[in-house]
């Protein structure tokens, strides 16, 4: 027992002796390092922020991509960001404004398969019943011949208008290069458009500047161009009131090398409201309501010019009626 004290007595001081020596050593080591410790920890600990600093963004990037690829398109991460001016800013903005856009595309898509399906369902209707004329009255089939073919060529119209919409959105109809003839597309322009105004005692003025026209050198497609202002001036043809005129005036600008055409009726106008949509696929303001037409001509001339390098806008006249404004590069 006496031996087991001692034993344990020296293992205790033993204890104690190294449990100094350690400490003493710590202490030595941190007199002589200490300055290198402290800046190693704090180097620690700036690394550790800069990192959350880095990632944050990051982490909400990720999160808005992931919502994306499952069909959420509303994701913003600019409230996030906070008012940070750094690269990972600019790719959250430019994230915005992509899902934004995207957001545009896919709403039209869907506004755009939504209004075809409406438009070739009267149609389609109309045929149904048709045949269902023919079989339950097959002494009226002449009748009923004559309506299915008139449905047919409306239906071929709309498909025809379609695919010419999605080549030019596609970018593809205005591929060809060639020197456009103005003064020679507006008169085949005017000619036609005279010729369906007489029936209502209306008039064109057409007042063109021919000779400075002549120097104009427009490249483009002349066929999409001249289908473009030709739906202009037919809409203006339309609309203007019986005994009234269309005003067309083009000109051009030398300095600028630009043409400048406006053609203007004596119509009702379109609602304020309504303006900004005039040039969207299918929009028919409250004017068109029962009149032929699917709403396709505006949207079709507005990606024509756009095409072509040009703009067009639209607004109300102080007299009565719609002016388009139509600009090419020349």
């Amino acid at each position: 027992m006496g031996r087991l004290f001692w034993k344990f007595f020296f293992f205790f001081q033993l204890a104690q002796l190294a449990t100094a020596a350690c400490a003493m050593s710590l202490m030595v080591f941190w007199h002589r390092h200490g300055v290198l410790v402290g800046s190693f920890l704090t180097s620690l600990a700036v690394a550790a922020l800069l990192a959350w600093y880095v990632s944050k963004p990051i982490r909400y990037l990720r999160r808005a991509l992931n919502a994306a690829a499952h069909g959420d398109l509303d994701v913003r991460i600019g409230d996030n960001i906070g008012r940070r001016r750094d690269e990972l800013a600019d790719l959250g903005r430019d994230f915005d404004s992509t899902a934004a856009r995207l957001k545009l595309l896919m709403d039209g898509q869907r506004r755009l398969l939504h209004d075809v399906s409406h438009e070739l369902r009267s149609p389609l209707a109309r045929l149904q019943a048709a045949v269902g004329l023919m079989r339950q009255h097959p002494g009226n089939v002449d009748a009923a011949i004559d309506r299915v073919e008139r449905e047919s060529i409306r239906i071929d119209k709309l498909v025809a208008e379609l695919l010419t919409l999605s080549r030019l959105e596609a970018g593809m109809a205005s591929r060809q290069q060639e020197t456009v003839n103005v003064v020679e597309l507006l008169n085949e322009v005017v000619a036609d458009a005279i010729y369906e105004l007489k029936a209502r005692a209306a008039a064109i003025v057409f007042d063109v500047q021919i000779d400075s026209l002549k120097l104009a050198k427009v490249m483009g497609n002349t066929e999409m161009l001249h289908r473009a202002i030709e739906n202009v001036v037919r809409n203006s043809v339309r609309y203007t009131r019986s005994g009234g005129q269309v005003d067309i005036v083009g000109e051009y600008d030398a300095l600028r090398r630009e043409i400048r055409l406006v053609i203007a009726d004596e119509g009702p106008g379109v609602g304020t409201a309504e303006l900004a949509s005039i040039f969207e696929p299918f929009f028919r303001g409250q004017a068109a309501q029962g009149t032929s037409g699917h709403g396709l001509g505006l949207a079709i001339t507005h990606r024509v010019i756009e095409s072509h390098g040009g703009r067009i806008s639209a607004s109300n006249r102080t007299s009565g009626g719609l002016a388009v404004e139509i600009y090419l590069p020349g």
